[in-house]
């Protein structure tokens, strides 16, 4: 028996591209509800634009469109034309919930406001995916996660050598987490509105989701007024040596972090072979510990470059302490975690491809791969359009209007 899901029996229509409300809508049917992304008829950019590096399309397989857009079925609409238009107030009337990364020009202009679609379905939670929020003077001004999220936050600024320049982001860095919180903000309005009767409007903007990542930094500085400082190179800028990032003999990285250092300092010193600075009473106190942390750093520099990586994590695992190493993106799918607790899932047609699921689980079951999206713009169109009390006739002149693709 396939176990219940909080969102079973939730419609949710998607108009939305490329990666951050696309996200939502993949993790909404992840959670049980049945999804419709509408795309344009040429299609949604996200199907040919999101490529970098690796990413997207390789060997006909694109991944960022599996990725963003999975449990959903796909219809293609013109909604500027009539017959068009009347077919997404079918799908309104339909949904439960309507969600969008649409501007606010493109909104008023299509009539995609929740006042607009409100008189066709007056219970309708609406949710936005946007920029920089929707009050100020950049409310009407687009915005993309490495602009929006991670330069205007302050997230670029602090993950930046002081003496080099800026970093870059991955792909989607910001879009991926903002998607979730807007599922999360949207499953919050389906009760509200189940208890109610009400209609609610949820928003995300990336520009709070990156401040709320930052959230640490922004307050202090809010408090002393001063930016947090930033360490040469990078890196965690904490005097505490028992955090921080070691480079191992084989060239990779280990990333240790304990912040209680009177509880960790004598296993840390064992797990490097500093048997001496482990029982030293000179470092009983914590004040001493970062008085003289340049020093212990380059003290256990040293010790982890005479150990390989793999040496360095048994040594740090027998004692112990809290760490990682740096992991690349093999690593990290093939994490014995990872792939205990279901953090990804097998593309049903690839024969190596995985799909990331959403961090959340229910009743400790990892989420479901519902299906994955149509290669073909609009796929899905003329089954959905008959779900919804099209006869074939009606779906015939659509097509034939150009309303349909």
């Amino acid at each position: 028996m396939a176990m219940s899901l909080p969102l079973d029996g939730v419609h949710v229509l998607e108009l939305g591209e490329y990666a951050f409300v696309p996200t939502c809508g993949s993790v909404l049917g992840e959670w049980g509800a049945e999804v419709v992304k509408v795309e344009r008829l040429t299609g949604d950019p996200g199907r040919r634009d999101m490529r970098s590096g690796t990413m997207g399309e390789v060997a006909g397989y694109n991944s960022s469109w599996n990725q963003y857009n999975r449990n959903k079925r796909v219809v293609a609409l013109d909604i500027t034309n009539p017959a068009g238009r009347a077919a997404l107030d079918r799908l309104v009337s339909w949904a439960d919930v309507f969600v969008t990364s649409f501007r606010p020009q493109a909104r008023r202009k299509l009539r995609l406001e929740p006042e607009d679609l409100w008189a066709v379905n007056p219970t309708l939670v609406y949710a936005r995916g946007h920029g920089h929020g929707v009050r100020g003077p950049d409310a009407e001004e687009g915005g993309f996660d490495a602009v929006s999220y991670f330069a205007r936050s302050g997230l670029n600024y602090m993950l930046s050598p002081n003496d080099g320049p800026p970093v870059g982001q991955r792909g989607a860095m910001g879009d991926g987490p903002s998607g979730l919180s807007l599922a999360g903000g949207i499953a919050a309005a389906l009760y509200r509105t189940a208890r109610t009767g009400q209609p609610m409007v949820v928003d995300v903007a990336l520009l709070a989701f990156g401040m709320f990542q930052l959230s640490s930094d922004l307050a202090s500085t809010s408090a002393d007024g001063a930016d947090p400082p930033r360490r040469s190179g990078g890196g965690m800028a904490s005097p505490n040596p028992l955090t921080g990032t070691y480079t191992t003999a084989d060239g990779r990285h280990i990333q240790p972090v304990m912040l209680d250092m009177g509880r960790f300092w004598a296993q840390m010193c064992r797990a490097l072979g500093l048997d001496d600075m482990a029982v030293d009473p000179d470092y009983e106190d914590a004040a001493v510990i970062l008085e003289r942390s340049g020093e212990i750093r380059e003290i256990f520099a040293e010790a982890f470059a005479s150990m390989t990586v793999a040496e360095a994590e048994a040594a740090l695992t027998a004692e112990g302490c809290i760490y990682s190493k740096v992991a690349t993106p093999s690593e990290a799918l093939a994490d014995p975690q990872a792939v205990a607790n279901g953090y990804t899932q097998p593309h049903p047609d690839h024969p190596t491809a995985r799909l990331v699921s959403s961090p959340v689980q229910f009743d400790e079951t990892p989420g479901r791969l519902v299906c994955t999206p149509t290669t073909t713009i609009g796929g899905d169109t003329g089954d959905m359009l008959a779900e919804v009390g099209f006869d074939p006739e009606e779906i015939t002149a659509l097509r034939a209007a150009n309303a349909i693709h």
